[in-house]
């Protein structure tokens, strides 16, 4: 990113909360005003759709198709966009002044995801004007929690624990999210998901965990006693989080 007054290279450390450059000290951007962001997905369409996923600081998510073009405004200042598509993801950090146009592919040679961005040389009207005529892309998730809610919600985020567990007579693997609980026999083909926001209590009985659910449902595992107690807490100071929510 470079400064728009003295041109010089802004360093990679900037605080994105100022709005002056460090090194001249002229205002990076001028608060309140809008600008138009406009990604397109160049590439080849395939059967399965090939859905690029676009994330705007982390707290809406877009999604775009092969050659298809979405458009979203935004306030001048600085902003964080992720591109994700299949494993790969690529961070873009923008300062915001004008309007962008941005091109972005993923190279399947390469497996990378590949970006080319287009600075809107635009005067205040024009960027008014981009914004007033565009046909706007509603976000597909908007997420309070920041990357770690998305994860949750598109099913690609770690547990925070992994352990060995049973369920009555079934053994298996039990992992434990930040928003829920997942149990999966070693024979079962699909998994039992428990969500945090459905838990009452979360009790010791008898050297189990004992989840009780919404329709006094009871969810019932056995984990290794080492990790036992530290679970317990977990799960007891998460649900406790949620419920302040």
């Amino acid at each position: 990113m470079n400064c728009p007054n003295c041109k010089r290279v802004l360093p990679d450390n900037i605080n994105h909360r100022i709005n002056f450059c460090p090194l001249c000290g002229n205002k990076l951007f001028e608060d309140g005003k809008d600008y138009l962001i406009q990604i397109s997905c160049v590439g080849q369409r395939t059967p399965d759709g090939n859905v690029m996923m676009v994330f705007l600081d982390e707290t809406q998510m877009f999604e775009v198709k092969a050659g298809e073009t979405i458009c979203f405004a935004v306030k001048a200042g600085f902003h964080m966009l992720k591109f994700r598509q299949k494993i790969r993801s690529k961070n873009i950090s923008l300062l915001v002044n004008s309007g962008y146009s941005i091109k972005a592919t993923y190279n399947t040679i390469s497996g990378l995801i590949e970006t080319n961005i287009i600075k809107f040389e635009e005067e205040d009207e024009d960027s008014e004007r981009r914004i007033n005529e565009a046909d706007l892309t509603a976000p597909s998730m908007v997420s309070e929690a920041g990357a770690r809610g998305f994860d949750s919600l598109l099913g690609v985020d770690e547990p925070e624990y992994r352990v060995k567990a049973t369920e009555g007579l079934k053994e298996g693997i039990l992992s434990i999210y930040t928003e829920r609980l997942e149990f999966k026999g070693k024979t079962d083909l699909a998994k039992e998901v428990v969500d945090f926001r459905n838990v009452i209590s979360v009790k010791k009985k008898m050297g189990t965990i004992d989840i009780l659910c919404d329709g006094n449902v009871h969810k019932i595992y056995s984990i290794p006693k080492d990790i036992y107690n530290e679970v317990m807490s977990f799960l007891n100071n998460r649900i406790e989080e949620l419920r302040e929510v």
